[in-house]
């Protein structure tokens, strides 16, 4: 059983070489939603929005378990006011939602004051990132098996991630991918969805009949 582990490590960490990316990697966005890397005898098309969510993903999932995010307190804090069975809802999230870096108190009747975010977070749409969050929760809650807080952490990495239709600069690819590489998982989503496509060099040339 030790081989078999150590041989699969081994094939990961290899795959993983192979989809370096440096400078040198020229890189394409088309459709502002999709990048296409070249690597060894083989092209990626990637999802930058299934690539984007497997990094917060990952990231939040190690604050977790580790120290607090450092919060940002807001100059100007935000009121949100629920509906009931969302207020209760948002209750519950309280604690999660402030081991990630975000503050956010009570305020009576169905309403909560949104007082900081995370740190790298950009401030200004504090309102609808919580209620975005709150809805893809409950898309999530049909799936039992997993954790209040796995849902949590799933919901805000598919909210914060960079959306398909979304133009990206190069450096902004290149650093995007790094971070996909360096990852436990990088071949799919939270949802379990692939963050990219390999077509190798082979595969094309049957495709044109070569």
């Amino acid at each position: 059983m030790k081989t078999q582990k150590s041989s699969s490590r081994f094939f990961v960490e290899t795959k993983k070489q192979a989809f370096l990316i440096d400078e040198n990697t020229e890189l394409k966005q088309v459709l502002h939603s999709y990048i296409i890397a070249p690597v060894s005898n083989s092209f990626l098309l990637i999802n930058q929005q299934a690539a984007h969510e497997r990094v917060l993903y990952e990231r939040m999932k190690k604050i977790a378990i580790g120290k607090p995010a450092v919060t940002q307190r807001s100059m100007f804090p935000s009121t949100l006011e629920l509906t009931p069975a969302d207020a209760v809802l948002l209750n519950e999230l309280l604690p999660d939602l402030q081991m990630l870096g975000y503050l956010i108190e009570p305020f009576g009747n169905n309403c909560f004051v949104i007082q900081g975010t995370p740190a790298d977070l950009e401030s200004g749409n504090e309102k609808q990132l919580i209620d975005f969050t709150l809805e893809q929760y409950k898309h999530f809650n049909t799936e039992i098996k997993i954790s209040n807080r796995e849902k949590l952490i799933r919901s805000l990495a598919r909210q914060r991630a960079v959306k398909t239709g979304n133009r990206l600069t190069e450096l902004e690819m290149r650093e995007l991918l790094g971070s996909l590489f360096e990852c436990e998982v990088y071949n799919t989503a939270p949802d379990g969805n692939p963050t990219y496509l390999e077509f190798k060099l082979e595969q094309i040339e049957r495709m044109f009949g070569r």
